[in-house]
C-alpha cells in the first residue's frame, strides 16, 4: 500500500458513512410519517364509530318511546324505517370494527418493524462509533507513516548524494585506469622483446632440466624407501589399522556381561598357557583379565593358522605363500649380486629392500582377498573360510553368547580379524624400511609407559609402580632395542600394582 492509497482511505470511509447515515434518517422519517398517518386514521375511525354508536342508542330510545304511545300506521312505518337505518348502522359499525382491528394489527406490525429499525439504527450508530474510532487510529497511523516516509525520503536524498559522489570517483578512476593502460601497453611492448629472449633461454634450460630429471627420477624411484601420504602402509595409516584391529578383537571377544557365560575352567587353562599365575574366581570379579586372555588367545590362534599356511606350497590355494617364498629367494640372489659382482651403483645396493617393499605392498592389497573363479564368480579365500569356522568354534567353547543376534554379530567378525592379522603381521610390517617388529611383553616385567598401555589401572602412581600381569596386544615398532627406536603402537597389558591389590576390584571399564 503506497502513500496515496493510505490518504484515500479516510475520505472514502467518511463518504460511505455520511450516505449510510442519510439513508438511515430518511427511512426512519418515512416510517414515523406512515405511523402517524395510521394513528390519525385509527383515531378518526374510533371517533366516528363512537358517534354512530351514540346515534343507534338515541334511535333505540326513540323507538321505545314510540312503542309506549299509541302506534298508528304512520308511526309504524317510521319505526321500520328507523330500524332499517339502525341495521345499516350496525353493519357499518361491524365493518368499522373490522377496519379498526385490521388497523390495530397493521399498527402492531409497524410498531414491531419500527422497533427493529430502531435496534438496527442503534447497531449502526455503534458501528459508526467504531468506524470513527478506527478512523482516528488510521489517521494516527497515516501520520506516523508520513513521518517515516519523510525520514526515508531524507535518507534517499542522502544516498543519492553519496551515489553521485561515488559516480564522480568512478569516473576519475576510469580516467586514471585509461592512463595506466596506456602506460602498461608501452611496458608490454618493451617486455615483449625481453620475453622473447627469455623464452628462448627457458626452452634451452627446460631441455637440459628434462634430460637431468630423467636420470634423477630413475635413480630416485629406484632408491627411495619413503611411502606416500595416500599409501595405506605409511606409518600413520598402519597405526590406525592396528588400533582398529585391536578394537575389532575386543568386539569379537565381547564385554562378557549380559547374556554371555564364561567357561571359567577353560580360561584357567589359558592363563597357565600364557604363564599368568593370577587365579580367577568369578566372571564378574575377573572380567577384565578374562577379556584380556581371550583377546591374546584370538591373536595367537591366528598366528598359528598363518604359520601353518606359509609353510605349505604347491597349489593355487597357496599363492600368497609361494609369493613370500620366492621373494626371500630372489632377495637373497640380489644380495649376492651386490656382494659378488663389481660395481658401485645405488640401485643394486637397495634392490633387495625395494623388491621386498613392492612384493609385500601387492600382498597387503590383494592377499587373501576373494578368489575369482570360473565365469568371473567370486568366492571367499579357502584359508579364511576354513579358519573362521575353527576360530568361532574355539571361542564359543570359551564363552557362550546366549543372545542370537549378538552371537551372529560376533562370529561375522572372525573373517575380518583373521584377514587383517595376517595382512598386517605377515605383509604390511615388511613394507616398512627397515622392517617393523612386534613383541609380546613378558609377564612380571616392570611397566614402562613408553612401551605399554595399562588397561586396568587409572591411578598414575599405581601404573608407574606396577608389573605386567598379561600382555594381550603386542608392541609394534622398529629398532625396538636401540636408542633410535620408533614405536608404532603401544603394547596393551593387564598390570598388578606392587601392593598386589587385585586390579579387577578397581574401576570396571572396557579394556
Amino acid at each position: 500500500m503506497n502513500e496515496n492509497d493510505i490518504q484515500n482511505i479516510p475520505h472514502d470511509n467518511n463518504q460511505s458513512l455520511d450516505e449510510e447515515k442519510k439513508l438511515q434518517d430518511e427511512i426512519h422519517n418515512n416510517i414515523n410519517l406512515l405511523y402517524n398517518k395510521l394513528q390519525k386514521k385509527y383515531t378518526d375511525l374510533t371517533n366516528k364509530n363512537l358517534d354512530q354508536h351514540q346515534t343507534i342508542v338515541k334511535l333505540k330510545n326513540e323507538n321505545e318511546e314510540i312503542k309506549d304511545k299509541d302506534i298508528n300506521q304512520e308511526n309504524q312505518s317510521k319505526i321500520e324505517s328507523q330500524e332499517q337505518i339502525i341495521n345499516q348502522l350496525r353493519q357499518s359499525l361491524v365493518l368499522k370494527e373490522d377496519q379498526i382491528q385490521k388497523l390495530e394489527k397493521d399498527k402492531g406490525e409497524l410498531s414491531t418493524k419500527n422497533d427493529n429499525l430502531l435496534q438496527k439504527n442503534t447497531n449502526l450508530e455503534n458501528q459508526l462509533k467504531n468506524v470513527v474510532q478506527q478512523k482516528v487510529l488510521l489517521d494516527n497511523d497515516i501520520s506516523d507513516l508520513n513521518d517515516i516516509n519523510q525520514k526515508q525520503q531524507q535518507r534517499i536524498d542522502r544516498s543519492q548524494q553519496s551515489l553521485d559522489l561515488v559516480k564522480d570517483q568512478i569516473q576519475n578512476l576510469e580516467k586514471e585506469k585509461e592512463e595506466l593502460e596506456a602506460k602498461n601497453n608501452n611496458l608490454v611492448q618493451i617486455n615483449g622483446n625481453l620475453e622473447t629472449q627469455i623464452e628462448d633461454l627457458t626452452k634451452q634450460n627446460a631441455l637440459l632440466k628434462d634430460e637431468a630429471s630423467t636420470y634423477q627420477s630413475a635413480l630416485g624411484v629406484a632408491t627411495n624407501f619413503q611411502l606416500g601420504d595416500v599409501d595405506q602402509n605409511n606409518a600413520v595409516n598402519l597405526n590406525e589399522d592396528l588400533l582398529e584391529l585391536n578394537d575389532n578383537i575386543k568386539k569379537y571377544v565381547t564385554n562378557l556381561k549380559q547374556d554371555i557365560a564364561v567357561n571359567i575352567e577353560e580360561v584357567k587353562k589359558l592363563l597357565l598357557l600364557y604363564k599368568c599365575s593370577t587365579k580367577v574366581t568369578s566372571q564378574k570379579e575377573d572380567r577384565l583379565l578374562i577379556q584380556a586372555v581371550l583377546h591374546r588367545h584370538v591373536m595367537e590362534k591366528v598366528f598359528e593358522y598363518a604359520s601353518q599356511y606359509f609353510r605349505s606350497t604347491g597349489k593355487h590355494y597357496h599363492l600368497e605363500s609361494d609369493i613370500t617364498k620366492n621373494e626371500s629367494t630372489l632377495s637373497l640372489l640380489l644380495i649376492h649380486a651386490s656382494k659378488f659382482r663389481s660395481g658401485n651403483d645405488e640401485v643394486t645396493r637397495v634392490g633387495p629392500s625395494k623388491l621386498r617393499q613392492q612384493i609385500y605392498s601387492v600382498l597387503s592389497n590383494r592377499g587373501f582377498a576373494d578368489i575369482i573363479g570360473v565365469g568371473k564368480t567370486l568366492h571367499e579365500h579357502p584359508f579364511i573360510t576354513y579358519h573362521k569356522d575353527e576360530l568361532n568354534k574355539i571361542m564359543n567353547e570359551l564363552r557362550v553368547i546366549n543372545n542370537n543376534q549378538k552371537k551372529i554379530t560376533s562370529e561375522n567378525l572372525a573373517a575380518t580379524i583373521i584377514r587383517e592379522v595376517v595382512k598386517i603381521f605377515w605383509f604390511r610390517l615388511k613394507v616398512q624400511e627397515p622392517v617393523v617388529q612386534y613383541r609380546w611383553i613378558q609377564n612380571n616385567t616392570l611397566v614402562d609407559k613408553t612401551l605399554v598401555e595399562v588397561a586396568n589401572l587409572d591411578d598414575k602412581d599405581e601404573v608407574a609402580n606396577s608389573y605386567v600381569k598379561l600382555c594381550f596386544f603386542p608392541l609394534i615398532g622398529r629398532d625396538i632395542d636401540s636408542n633410535n627406536r620408533r614405536i608404532y603402537t603401544l603394547a596393551k597389558v593387564i598390570a598388578k600394582p606392587t601392593s598386589n591389590l587385585r586390579a579387577s576390584t578397581r574401576q570396571q571399564r572396557n579394556y
